[in-house]
């Protein structure tokens, strides 16, 4: 496919974002998609703060209706972005409000025994995880059983899903439905995400970009900076941590951290609260979850970045769940 035409298509599906952080990289000098990104660069997860009006008391009541398969109210008079949330439930694309502000991504396992992913750095073995589930609605889903913080292509967590918030469960992506299987994203093709992104992503939005790069992550002596933005407790995101940089050691928090690093690269749109966002093929398989912006290096002026679904299932340790291609807005 050539450049010209898969800016057409890109074009045609009203996708392409001109605000917000953007990362349009040029494609030419890519060198089919084998050149380093990461060597002299900076990559910045794409993480936001717990809203300030999710208070410890709001989060006790939901951890409280969880235990009755419910979410809770919230608050009235809380002024909060709406327009993506049609996709009521537990699924990809849901909005994760705490432990930080980010997006779930796949979900893994079978019928009655659920997990959910989102970036490494969003949350940390032990961490409950609330959602919005619906406007008005926000959620405890369940607990962070993995949590693996490598960097680029490296970079994801499992949420296990509590017993009675299964019946919330929907596999299907939010906007555009699938994944309908394990894809394998490579150098021109197509992909779509969603996620909670501030500004261009406020309450969900759907956007798409074109893989440049497939390859491995940033880990090593050669790799660029990885910038953690805040940790657990850090609403005013003064703290990292992760990987060395921050409050915490580089590695992985939960069991399955000894892989390789899988990253895969695009030109797209992404911003703080887009991390941990479920990314496909046009086509609907999966291809990963979104995790970093990385800016410098050959793709000028930067790029959105992540780890592969490849390097995720083996982290997961659990089948993907897929679903029709095609939106599916029931809870």
């Amino acid at each position: 496919m050539t450049l010209t035409r898969i800016a057409a298509v890109l074009a045609a599906a009203g996708l392409l974002a001109a605000t917000g952080t953007a990362a349009h990289a040029t494609l030419s000098a890519t060198g089919g998609g084998t050149a380093d990104p990461f060597t002299g660069t900076t990559a910045t997860e794409l993480i936001a703060p717990t809203p300030s009006w999710y208070t410890d008391e709001l989060h006790a009541d939901a951890v409280a209706a969880a235990e009755r398969g419910e979410g809770v109210a919230i608050p009235a008079g809380v002024d909060y972005p709406a327009s993506g949330l049609a996709f009521a439930g537990i699924r990809p694309g849901a909005w994760i409000i705490s432990p930080a502000g980010c997006t779930a991504n796949f979900v893994f396992g079978t019928d009655g025994d659920y997990s959910i992913g989102t970036a490494g750095h969003c949350a940390e073995v032990g961490d409950e995880v609330t959602i919005i589930a619906a406007p008005g609605i926000v959620m405890a889903i369940g607990t962070t059983v993995t949590s693996v913080d490598n960097g680029v292509g490296d970079d994801f967590a499992l949420i296990d899903i509590y017993p009675e918030m299964q019946q919330h469960v929907n596999p299907s992506m939010a906007h555009f439905g699938g994944p309908t299987g394990v894809g394998d994203p490579q150098f021109g093709d197509l992909v779509t995400h969603t996620g909670h992104g501030v500004v261009i992503g406020t309450g969900g939005t759907p956007r798409a970009g074109v893989v440049v790069y497939r390859g491995p992550g940033d880990e090593g002596p050669d790799s660029g900076e990885v910038s953690h933005s805040r940790g657990k407790d850090d609403k005013d995101g003064t703290n990292g941590k992760g990987n060395g940089n921050g409050g915490g050691p580089k590695g992985d928090n939960g069991t399955n951290g000894g892989g390789t690093a899988d990253a895969y690269a695009w030109d797209g749109a992404a911003s703080p609260g887009d991390s941990g966002s479920p990314v496909r093929h046009l086509e609907g398989e999966a291809a990963g979850d979104l995790t970093h912006i990385v800016v410098g290096g050959p793709y000028a002026p930067g790029l959105i970045a992540g780890t592969s679904i490849q390097r995720m299932l083996e982290i997961a340790n659990k089948p993907l769940a897929t679903a029709p291609n095609g939106p599916d807005p029931t809870a």
